[in-house]
């Protein structure tokens, strides 16, 4: 049913939004839960936490998912004060129960301070000026600074959609059938359709290498051409095709799902844009309905779902995070992509699972094992800081090389959810889900986990600083 292990569940605010969302009176829906109407009124309140039955029941009644009363927000944000509680700037660290208290009382300070402090690190981080060109490097970190911070602030903006965007996932899937892109490969009907609808001929012989042509694909909008670099893989291929369906036929569409308060300059306008194109072609690929039977029916099989829709893995995985249509929801997964050295590429999460925003992943995760096994899946019973149990499925994907010189970049995939999903994933069948011992405790990152008796820790956790070794 749900992740809680034990935890109180204090999720007052959300069964009072679904009651008024239904117009239903705390009398009314007292009734209906079988509960007094002082008792609803003292759970809409937070004065009393929501028993499991109850839970069951509201679920049931309003046909949403056990997610939905998830306290994940909550959670970023404690490991989020945590981390940049501990940064050395503070010189001590707020103590847990402060921490706690200021999330309880004022979530909206917080979040201006995490803001305040997501600046002026990444400023730090920029390095000093030279003495010799002061105005240059000062130049180049306030524009790296912006970039940089564009970015998260997307990130932060798709995460609190839940990395599901409605009006774009349905045309999507609509424009699959008109166009009939089942008919033929996935390929081929894309290729079809941009010839047909846009006039657009795909061409397989390259564009003129140049540095700024570094891109898979490379559209002449004057001879309405697509040209391809050589050797690309062909999910990639269909994925640019897409792509390019989605700029052309509904870039109005992509402006209007990027319009959103927190997008208030340029440089996060254009990121989100991209981003949200890049979300119509997934779900031109793999259209919900179609995508979300097939993964329930392969219990979330990934290899036979890249054969099924001609994807990648990582445009799978990416997909599977995506599943949150209102009343239609697919197993809520974490989606992380990460390089060699830990810095995170990419991260959505449909529950309750996070991740360091400022420090590095945890070693004691399996993203870092896959490196050493390319292209294998490695399996684990994670375990967060809060009891949550998580199955999470790494996978390193390196690119062909084009040649023996090329050095393309090796990637890990993390996908993960939690263990109340395990009958849903076929990948729980080699895990011992009852064993403790089998279960890998991992953290947010060292800096904002409360683990005290980690042997993996790079640096101290909030509220505490290293001690030399006697002799050091």
């Amino acid at each position: 049913m749900s992740d809680t292990s034990g935890r109180k569940m204090f999720c007052g605010n959300r069964v009072r939004a679904l009651r008024i969302a239904n117009a239903i009176s705390q009398r009314m829906m007292a009734q209906r839960l079988a509960i007094s109407a002082s008792y609803l009124n003292q759970i809409e309140n937070n004065a009393k936490p929501v028993p499991t039955r109850l839970l069951v029941t509201l679920c049931d009644m309003f046909s949403v998912a056990p997610s939905y009363f998830g306290d994940d927000g909550e959670i970023r944000m404690l490991r989020l004060l945590r981390e940049a509680s501990s940064d050395p700037m503070f010189r001590s660290s707020l103590p847990e129960r402060e921490i706690h208290g200021a999330i309880r009382d004022n979530p909206a300070f917080v979040k201006m301070f995490l803001e305040l402090y997501r600046s002026a690190r990444t400023m730090h981080e920029q390095g000093s000026e030279t003495q010799s060109d002061k105005r240059t490097e000062a130049e180049r970190a306030s524009a790296w600074s912006k970039l940089s911070s564009a970015y998260e602030i997307v990130g932060d903006w798709v995460q609190a959609e839940r990395n599901y965007f409605d009006t774009l996932d349905r045309t999507a899937e609509q424009l699959h059938e008109t166009a009939r892109l089942d008919t033929d490969t996935i390929g081929t009907g894309l290729e079809r359709y941009l010839r047909d609808r846009f006039g657009v001929t795909v061409s397989t012989t390259p564009a003129e290498p140049t540095v700024a042509n570094s891109s898979p694909c490379h559209f002449d909008s004057t001879e309405k051409t697509a040209r391809f670099i050589p050797g690309l893989p062909g999910p990639t291929r269909t994925f640019c095709m897409a792509r390019l369906v989605a700029h052309l036929g509904y870039s109005t569409l992509i402006d209007e799902a990027a319009r959103h308060p927190l997008l208030s300059d340029e440089n996060t306008r254009s990121i989100a844009r991209a981003a949200m194109a890049n979300y119509f072609a997934g779900g031109l690929i793999m259209p919900y309905e179609l995508f979300a039977a097939k993964a329930k029916a392969f219990k979330h099989d990934l290899d036979r779902l890249q054969t099924t829709f001609s994807a990648s893995y990582e445009q799978v995985c990416q997909r599977l995070s995506s599943l949150q249509r209102p009343g239609a929801e697919g197993v809520p997964f974490y989606f992380i992509k990460a390089d060699v050295a830990g810095n995170v590429l990419k991260s959505y999460s449909a529950n309750r699972f996070s991740r360091a925003r400022f420090g590095a992943l945890c070693p004691r995760w399996n993203v870092f094992e896959s490196f050493s096994a390319a292209g294998k899946l490695i399996i684990q019973i994670s375990q967060d800081t809060e009891g949550g149990l998580f199955i999470s499925v790494a996978r390193a994907v390196v690119p062909h090389p084009h040649s023996f010189f090329d050095r393309q970049p090796k990637r890990a995939i993390v996908l993960g959810c939690s263990v109340a999903h395990a009958d849903e994933v076929v990948y729980s069948s080699m895990l011992n889900l009852h064993d403790p011992r089998t279960f890998i405790s991992i953290g947010p990152g060292c800096r904002s986990c409360v683990r005290t008796d980690c042997e993996h820790r790079a640096m101290p956790q909030s509220g505490f600083f290293f001690q030399p070794a006697a002799g050091a």
